[in-house]
């Protein structure tokens, strides 16, 4: 599957198709300066009428997760991450007051998008996309009405056959925790999904996403510290690109 086609049809209707880091695949690659040098906007507003924003829905804390992939797109994602868990591995507290984007994980570090796979095998980008389509649907907003909807969007996309069937099977699941938690192969991949799966959220308004999330954290194995860098992290650089 052509993960860049996939990032396109769900940022569809945003004017130019330009990848934020300056051409390429939408969140991948890179410019010098890292993320916290780039312009956000190559991509229009993803946050204002995309596919995306339609499975996100709206509330301020999902608005700060749409500016956030506005300003990186999944690559972004992984920065988050990274950071995080650097600090949380160097026993650094959390930082609330983030003041920019984290610069793109190095090679090697198991943060890096281009070089990961998942437990199945697949570009670790496409996991990311399960993640955020399954938390977002944890607080039932996406109902049967709306689901339908957005898959008849996906129809109509310019996607392959492959592409087009993988968005339209993750629409047609429940939100499911449990098959999210079986995608990871480490523990840097752990983190990422759930980051990604707290930008989906945004704010954690319902008792369904907190269970949702609970049930992620102890099905990874993540330690309650590197959630709260995770956390602080997500929140801070969501308010910072959002303002």
């Amino acid at each position: 599957m052509n993960l860049g086609s996939i990032l396109e049809g769900l940022m569809a209707n945003q004017g130019r198709n330009q990848g934020p880091f300056g051409g390429g695949r939408p969140g991948m690659g890179g410019q010098p300066g890292g993320l916290g040098s780039m312009v956000p906007g190559g991509m229009g507003g993803l946050a204002g009428g995309a596919l995306l924003s339609m499975i996100l829905g709206s509330g301020a804390g999902r608005s700060r997760g749409g500016s956030l992939l506005k300003a990186g797109g999944l690559a972004v994602l992984a920065s988050v991450a990274f950071k995080a868990y650097e600090d949380w591995k160097t026993k650094q507290m959390p930082n609330p007051n983030q003041a920019n984007l984290p610069s793109q994980p190095p090679a090697g570090s198991g943060f890096h998008l281009d070089e990961e796979k998942d437990k199945d095998g697949n570009e670790m980008g496409l996991a990311l996309v399960q993640a955020m389509i399954s938390a977002a649907k944890s607080d039932g907003h996406l109902d049967s009405q709306e689901s339908a909807r957005i898959q008849e969007q996906i129809q109509q996309l310019s996607l392959g056959n492959d592409e087009k069937s993988f968005l339209l099977d993750l629409m047609a699941k429940p939100a499911d925790a449990a098959a999210i938690a079986r995608l990871p192969r480490t523990k840097e991949q752990a983190a990422e999904l759930y980051v990604a799966s707290r930008v989906a959220i945004g704010d954690v308004n319902t008792p369904e996403e907190k269970a949702y999330l609970d049930r992620l954290i102890a099905l990874m194995d993540l330690p309650g510290d590197l959630v709260a860098h995770l956390d602080t992290q997500v929140d801070a650089v969501g308010k910072t690109v959002a303002s």
